[in-house]
């Protein structure tokens, strides 16, 4: 069965089979009670659905006074505005009375999708294992003051730890670009421990608000948005209560040369936290994963982090990743651990079939394809260090996790550096370069469409034969 349909009458047969069938089979099994599952096995928040309508008025007509009248629509908030049509989220009672709505909506072209609010969760295979700190009730911490980095800087203590970095080859690339502030990355997850000694001078700081103030200053609809949102918990301290996003991040762009801890693959860079997965699960909604994806395409973000999947093909994250394709935004997501071929079993969003994304394995330190990483011949594009590796964790600390989450954020630091040493390349050559260059190997031939591993050191060779000498200002 699919969730999204192209009539009304569709539309409404199968919010009325999943409010009766599937919800029964969801109550049967050991899934939360808000939980229900569709058909072919996927969670999703019971009772909610993305609908995508036409118009500001399409769903009034079809969801008027009588079906309020029998508790159909308790809330609609949009979610998103695409070219075609605004998608609002609805909330559906379970003994929703559908048949007058099907009859009467059977030739109306009001709706043109429907799908469940399907629910994500990290790619990675241990974080659950790891404390975090609390989030001082509803919110983090607030923000700490920024430290002056040494200057010169200083070795950090943790870096041949990382043999990730040399796989691809970073130190050698940083000789030429060791990343930029100027380059704004979203990292979407389950947040990020902004404070942390090797993070904190890598968050970036919305230049257009005041910390504090409880005033939208940059007039974009979030108040004190400084570091970024939490789309989870509904307010301005996107603060990691899980560990997963914290490390991501540092893997990504902890501070080089800070003599403390690790390096990022790009030592400096603006990373913009968006929490929209949370608790000891690592979960989130698909409705507040558009969000954040529209966020970072609205708020200037340059390249997307992406270390989630679930869920079945959902047209409205589609769109929300094209809005961001048409902005020339880099979409780096990561494969999925079920250790399964992509091309006949997608994953998503690593399975979306747009220009702006970048889809990434893992491999171990011996460069063998990890066992739980998800391949793909055509739908996976290349493999990075997934296997064991150390990054940040909240509270200072560090530790070693395992995930086509940990590889997916090598690719995203890689892009960094790129698009610092060329401000002006395309998220479409960003991806062409980073594809180009990998090192092949035997163990990822057939397994995803370049045959290789990262190699940004290599990514640079091909940047200068086509962009000619790299930009060296920060």
């Amino acid at each position: 069965m699919k969730f999204s349909v192209r009539s009304c009458a569709s539309v409404l047969a199968v919010v009325a089979l999943s409010s009766v069938a599937l919800l029964s089979q969801a109550q049967g099994s050991r899934t939360p009670k808000n939980i229900a599952l569709t058909e072919d096995g996927f969670p999703y928040v019971r009772g909610e659905y993305l609908v995508k309508v036409r118009s500001s008025d399409a769903l009034e007509r079809l969801l008027g006074n009588q079906y309020e009248s029998v508790g159909a629509v308790s809330r609609k908030v949009p979610v998103l505005n695409a070219k075609s049509g605004t998608w609002y989220k609805i909330n559906l009672s379970d003994d929703y009375k559908l048949r007058e709505a099907i009859l009467s909506a059977r030739e109306s072209a009001d709706v043109i999708y429907a799908e469940p609010n399907y629910i994500y969760h990290t790619t990675s295979l241990n974080e659950k294992n790891l404390p975090a700190p609390g989030r001082n009730g509803k919110g983090g911490p607030d923000y700490k003051e920024i430290p002056a980095l040494p200057n010169p800087p200083v070795a950090d203590p943790q870096l041949s730890n990382l043999y990730g970095l040399s796989k691809i080859g970073a130190q050698q690339a940083w000789q030429v670009s060791a990343g930029s502030s100027k380059v704004l990355v979203a990292d979407i997850d389950t947040g990020v421990d902004y404070n942390h000694q090797d993070l904190i001078n890598n968050m970036w700081r919305n230049p257009g608000e005041v910390v504090g103030d409880g005033i939208d200053n940059d007039a974009n609809g979030f108040i004190d948005d400084v570091v970024g949102w939490d789309f989870r918990d509904k307010d301005a301290r996107p603060f990691d209560d899980n560990s997963h996003g914290t490390h991501t991040t540092g893997t990504i762009a902890a501070t080089g040369g800070n003599g403390t801890g690790i390096s990022g693959v790009a030592q400096q860079a603006s990373i913009m936290a968006l929490r929209f997965l949370g608790g000891s699960q690592g979960s989130g909604t698909l409705e507040d994963a558009i969000k954040a994806i529209e966020y970072a395409t609205d708020n200037g973000a340059q390249i997307m982090s992406n270390s989630w999947g679930g869920g079945a093909y959902s047209q409205a994250m589609f769109d929300a990743i094209s809005r961001a394709n048409d902005k020339g935004i880099l979409f780096v997501a990561a494969a999925g651990n079920s250790g399964t071929d992509n091309d006949s079993k997608p994953t998503y969003p690593a399975s979306y079939q747009l220009p702006n994304v970048l889809t990434v394995a893992a491999t171990d330190s011996a460069d063998k394809l990890a066992s739980f990483s998800c391949f793909g011949a055509k739908a996976v594009h290349l493999a990075a260090p997934g296997v064991k590796i150390l990054s940040t964790t909240p509270g200072d600390k560090y530790a070693s996790l395992s995930g086509t989450s940990m590889a997916t954020p090598h690719v995203t630091g890689a892009a960094v550096l790129l698009k610092a040493a060329y401000p002006k390349m395309t998220a479409k050559e960003l991806k062409a370069v980073l594809m180009d260059s990998v090192e092949q190997l035997p163990s990822l031939t057939g397994k995803v469409s370049t045959g290789g591993r990262l190699k940004i050191s290599k990514a640079f060779a091909i940047s200068r034969s086509m962009f000619g000498e790299p930009n060296s200002g920060n």
